[in-house]
């Protein structure tokens, strides 16, 4: 905001009465021409804020889902959040391919099948991924069996 040497003149000339002046006429005279002075100020002078310019250069990359779920298997490496999400995406697979998806789901998670045991089994997690991924693809072909068994 910008403020005009007049205003900034006329405002302390103002306050400067107000606060001197021996009559109180005078005091509250320069009072209220002091309350003018700040209306016309606030709400006639316009107000210039600087804006952003969005130009190509400042735009954010979006990440796409592959990017998404390779930086997701990454952190599941190590991370027991990422492989809790992991496990939850088999599970929503199974639920979907069911009748009743929530009962299945919160079944799938509290009583895991083979496809989730086999995620959470020790030793590489790659490697269970890759045959909890395998088990998923022969339960998908073979039109869904039931989803709780082993």
């Amino acid at each position: 905001m910008r403020f005009h040497r007049a205003l900034l003149i006329v405002g302390s000339v103002l306050v400067l009465v107000a606060t001197l002046a021996g009559s109180y006429l005078v005091r509250w005279l320069a009072v209220l021409f002091l309350g003018a002075v700040m209306a016309f100020f606030l709400f006639g002078v316009e107000m210039n804020v600087a804006r952003r310019r969005r130009d190509r250069e400042q735009r954010v990359e979006r990440k796409t889902d592959v990017d998404r779920t390779v930086s997701l298997l990454r952190k599941a490496r190590t991370g027991r959040v990422a492989r809790s999400l992991v496990e939850e995406k088999i599970a929503e697979i199974y639920a979907t391919l069911s009748d009743d998806y929530n009962s299945t789901y919160h079944s799938l998670l509290t009583d895991p099948n083979e496809a989730i045991r086999t995620l959470r089994a020790e030793g590489d997690f790659l490697d269970n991924l890759e045959k909890a991924l395998d088990i998923v693809e022969a339960d998908l072909n073979e039109g869904g069996r039931d989803t709780r068994e082993g």
